[in-house]
């Protein structure tokens, strides 16, 4: 067996050897003995199916409140401003500038929500535990 066929089997039947078929399986197992590019696939492959084990990370709690705090403080930068001279249009019927500025602005919201939402908590490292044994304060960023 040559290390592109053991690779093609990790990637088909997964880094478990014993669910391989025998034949197959007495192959790679002289492979690895032999081959540190296999035991390097070998090797990255259990790294994934662990990782893939592993239980979900999730948002610490009041993670959306304080994103969608912070989204409303952003700055105005991209609202038209109106000239002085002319009136002010009613405030429950907004006017083209209005709505083509507000939706300027949310689509800078949305992308940083969902990048705040679903990346950075899968890139936070694991839970810290501060404080004694008596007093476990567990912290997630």
């Amino acid at each position: 067996m040559d290390v592109a066929t053991f690779e093609d089997l990790i990637d088909r039947l997964g880094e478990d050897l014993s669910r391989w078929p025998d034949d197959q399986r007495l192959a790679a197992v002289q492979l690895l003995a032999s081959s540190p590019e296999a035991r390097t696939l070998y090797e990255q492959a259990s790294a994934v199916r662990r990782a893939m084990a592993a239980p979900p990370v999730r948002a610490p709690r009041g993670l959306v409140d304080r994103i969608v705090t912070a989204a409303a403080k952003l700055p105005q930068e991209n609202m038209p401003q109106q000239p002085a001279s002319e009136p002010a249009p009613p405030e429950d019927q907004p006017n083209d500038a209005q709505a083509s500025g507000e939706s300027a602005q949310q689509g800078k919201v949305l992308p940083a929500l969902l990048l705040a939402l679903f990346l950075l908590p899968a890139l936070a490292p694991p839970a810290l535990t501060l404080g004694g044994p008596d007093l476990p304060v567990s912290l997630s960023l």
